[in-house]
This record gives C-alpha cells, sequence and structure tokens, in this order.
C-alpha cells in the first residue's frame, strides 16, 4: 500500500506528511500527535501542524478527552466521495466561468503528440466523441489496442469503418482490405494511424523508432478534408487499377502516372 497510495494522495492535494499521517491515522486510531509521528515518520516537531492541516481540510478530526487530544480519521470512503463532490462541483463552476471568457481563435492549430499511449489515448478519445461518423486507417498491429474503443462507437451508432492491410476480426463495423506494397510497408511498422471523426478532426500517427511515436491532431478542415479524401478515396484505387486492368494505363496520362506510381505497383503485384 505504502509508497504509491502516499503518491496518489499528494496527487489529489496533500504534503506527502499529511499523506503519510493519514494513513498512520488509517491505521490506528484514535492516536496522539506521538502516536502519529511514530507510526507514520512524521516529526515530532510538525506532526500538529500536520494533523492540523488534515482536520481543515476535513480529512480527520479532533477528540478532546480527559485534558488530551488526539486524533482520528474521517473514513475514507466517506472522505473520497466527500473529495470526488467537491472537485465535480469546482469543474462545473470553472467550467462555466472559462466559457464565458473563452475566446475561440481564428487558426487552426496542428498540435504534435508524443508517445505511444498518448496517441492510442487520444485516438480513444476521439472514438468516445464521435457522434456520426469515424474513418481509420491502421495496421494489423494497432487493431487490438483499438478495438473495445471502436466496437463502443459501433454499437452507438456511428458508422465506423476501418482500413486494413488484413482481415480483422470486426463485426460491429465494416472492414475494408487495403494492401500495402512491399516497398512501402518496410516504412509502416509498428504504429501506423490515420483517423477521421465526423469529418471534424484527424490524427495521424507514426512510429519514429522501436519505442518512440508521435502523431499530429488538428481541427483545420482543409487537414481533415485531405486526411478523409485519402481514406475514403486512395485506399480504393489499387482495387479500381485491378478491376481496370490494362485500361488504367490509358486513362492516366502518362506525366500524371507517377502520382499513382503505390497504387499502380498494388495492382502490378496483384
Amino acid at each position: 500500500m505504502g509508497a504509491s497510495t502516499v503518491d496518489k494522495l499528494v496527487t489529489l492535494g496533500f504534503s506527502e506528511y499529511e499523506a503519510k499521517a493519514y494513513l498512520a491515522l488509517l491505521q490506528d486510531n484514535p492516536a496522539t500527535g506521538y502516536q502519529v509521528s511514530k507510526g507514520s515518520g512524521v516529526p515530532r516537531s510538525m506532526v500538529y501542524e500536520v494533523l492540523g492541516k488534515l482536520v481543515a481540510r476535513g480529512a480527520a478530526m479532533t477528540l478532546h478527552r480527559n485534558g488530551s487530544s488526539k486524533y482520528s480519521p474521517i473514513p475514507a470512503v466517506e472522505f473520497l466521495d466527500k473529495l470526488q463532490r467537491d472537485h465535480e462541483d469546482l469543474v462545473m463552476s470553472l467550467r462555466d466561468n472559462l466559457s464565458s471568457v473563452n475566446h475561440d481563435s481564428d487558426l487552426e492549430y496542428v498540435w504534435n503528440i508524443e508517445g505511444h499511449e498518448n496517441v492510442m489515448a487520444k485516438a480513444k478519445e476521439m472514438l468516445g466523441q464521435a457522434q456520426r461518423r469515424a474513418y481509420v486507417s491502421l495496421l494489423p498491429e494497432t487493431f487490438p489496442t483499438l478495438q473495445h474503443s471502436l466496437s463502443n462507437a459501433a454499437r452507438r451508432g456511428v458508422d465506423v469503418v476501418v482500413y486494413c492491410t488484413h482481415e480483422l476480426d470486426f463485426p460491429d463495423g465494416r472492414v475494408v482490405v487495403s494492401p500495402v506494397p512491399v516497398q512501402a510497408s518496410n516504412r509502416l511498422e509498428g504504429l501506423w494511424l490515420v483517423m477521421v471523426a465526423d469529418g471534424t478532426e484527424a490524427l495521424i500517427g507514426e512510429l519514429l523508432t522501436q519505442n518512440r511515436a508521435r502523431a499530429s491532431w488538428t481541427r483545420s478542415p482543409l487537414f481533415v478534408f485531405v486526411a478523409e479524401h485519402h481514406l475514403r478515396t486512395d485506399l480504393y484505387l489499387p482495387r479500381l487499377l485491378a478491376q481496370l486492368g490494362d485500361e488504367a494505363l490509358d486513362l492516366i496520362d502518362e506525366s500524371d502516372r507517377e502520382l499513382f506510381a503505390t497504387p499502380f505497383e498494388s495492382h502490378l503485384q496483384g
């Protein structure tokens, strides 16, 4: 319990000494200041100041008996419930206050996200907030991490389409298999993710090294349009070229064929 519990209490606003004193009280109460100091490691010269702060924040109470004072903790569940209510009230009040002064910028920024867990967290957040549609292009290795969030979105009525290099077990949504040429697949190891939600936000992720990933997220209408256009059209090109066969070469001007190099490569491999 020790260190990790103390760290969590510190995150909630306790000082390290307050956290240790509160844990000591939960384990042995009622207790004198001397007993709390002995059980928690809080210096005796500071223990009464620390206990006073616990009483002030509603985590402990003072018991006066026979001219002496002892301390008892507020039960953990009761204290945490109160703390949660207070934080919820504060967040709601702050939301109203900030909304009244917030001014949306005319500029549409592109935000860089570092780290695999942070990239995945942003992808899950987008899926959790999607209301109408979500288009996702990924590699099979990325799918298990997002599968739960993808399924939850689809079950809420969101139109979820997943583009992947291989078939996926995803009965809640649609899967479009879009093979990647060998030359391109060598550059798409680990994390490769393009996601567009509701046509309003886009996330594009890549793997820099084996242990370092990054992504770009934006609500810029132009970037979002380009990303969604790529997902809904470009990934179908190998299929279309396969259907057209040699006729594709006649339809595309020779000077433009370089733009279709990757789809042509997939067609020729097929």
